[in-house]
């Protein structure tokens, strides 16, 4: 094929890495402060108070992770909102039990035809979120759904050029176990929290670090590669080594979230804003309501 024609199809049919840098920004619920359902207002509000927290550079965080399309009509809500105030989705399929998947599958088939121009407002999906670790589903059952939504989205929608994958903790995707569900996705969304491995403070960053080489290791190092989910809670007690604070939170955004600026890695931190209405669990306690960077306004200065 003469090398104009290959130019003209590449421009046509582009390929994931060149659709794909390096991006950063957070992750958000689809439930409120008060735990009701976001309406597209409130969507629009949170990304525009996400991207008025950018300091430059690499420090621009233009991108928000989502972890369900249907629940609280998420998807519906929150794209408008995204093409408003530029904002990219990678949007999270929620895969278990199975009908949930069904209602998530179309209810990101139902957002794609409302907006097909995609590249406005589509960054990536991951089909479930944890659902080996939590063995929610086997590695046979997760490619399948991985597959199912590829063909939707690759062949029925047209949008081929949209990475598709799954998101779960770095253990689980370098167990050779799984081999079949990081090969079939065209991304691996990995999480990685050293405070959840009971981490000093003091070495979180050489642990993630390690986390990050591992996965890529296992995976292929020409896996399209992103971190889904980082973060340190500023509430509850310790977890081993790691200590839950303020202080501790902001060495770990100066540490990780800095370094993450120096690298190729696309990087989505847990998360935008905390939740105090979320219900205690009996292994999260109540961790999980305070490991937002920001409430309403900066806990600390986020320049690296």
């Amino acid at each position: 094929m003469k090398l104009s024609i290959l130019v003209a199809v590449a421009s046509v049919f582009p390929t994931l890495s060149s659709c794909h840098a390096y991006f950063a920004g957070f992750n958000l619920p689809h439930n409120t402060a008060s735990g009701g359902c976001k309406t597209t207002q409130d969507w629009r509000r949170e990304f525009a108070t996400l991207k008025s927290w950018s300091t430059g550079g690499k420090g621009n965080f233009d991108t928000v992770k989502i972890f369900s399309t249907s629940g609280c009509d998420a998807l519906s809500n929150a794209v408008p909102a995204a093409m408003e105030t530029g904002i990219k989705l990678w949007v999270g399929v929620w895969n278990t039990p199975s009908w949930k998947f069904d209602v998530d599958k179309a209810a990101l088939e139902s957002a794609i035809r409302r907006y097909p121009d995609t590249r406005r407002w589509l960054r990536g999906i991951n089909v479930g979120s944890e659902s080996l670790y939590t063995r929610q589903v086997t590695a046979a059952e997760l490619v399948g759904q991985i597959k199912d939504v590829k063909g939707m989205i690759h062949k029925t929608l047209k949008s081929p050029w949209t990475p598709i994958g799954t998101a779960d903790t770095w253990n689980v995707l370098v167990d050779p176990a799984n081999r079949a569900v990081t090969d079939v996705s065209n991304v691996v969304v990995m999480n990685a929290f050293p405070f959840w491995e009971g981490i000093h403070i003091d070495g979180a960053l050489e642990r993630l670090k390690f986390n990050i080489r591992e996965t890529r290791k296992a995976i292929g190092w020409e896996k399209f590669f992103i971190i889904g989910e980082t973060g340190w809670p500023t509430d509850g007690r310790d977890f081993g080594a790691a200590t839950p604070s303020i202080r501790n939170q902001q060495k770990y955004w100066k540490t990780a979230a800095c370094w993450l600026q120096t690298t190729s890695y696309p990087w989505l931190w847990f998360e935008g804003f905390d939740e105090p209405s979320k219900a205690d669990s009996a292994d999260k306690l109540d961790y999980e309501r305070s490991f937002a960077s920001n409430f309403q306004k900066p806990k600390f200065d986020l320049h690296c």
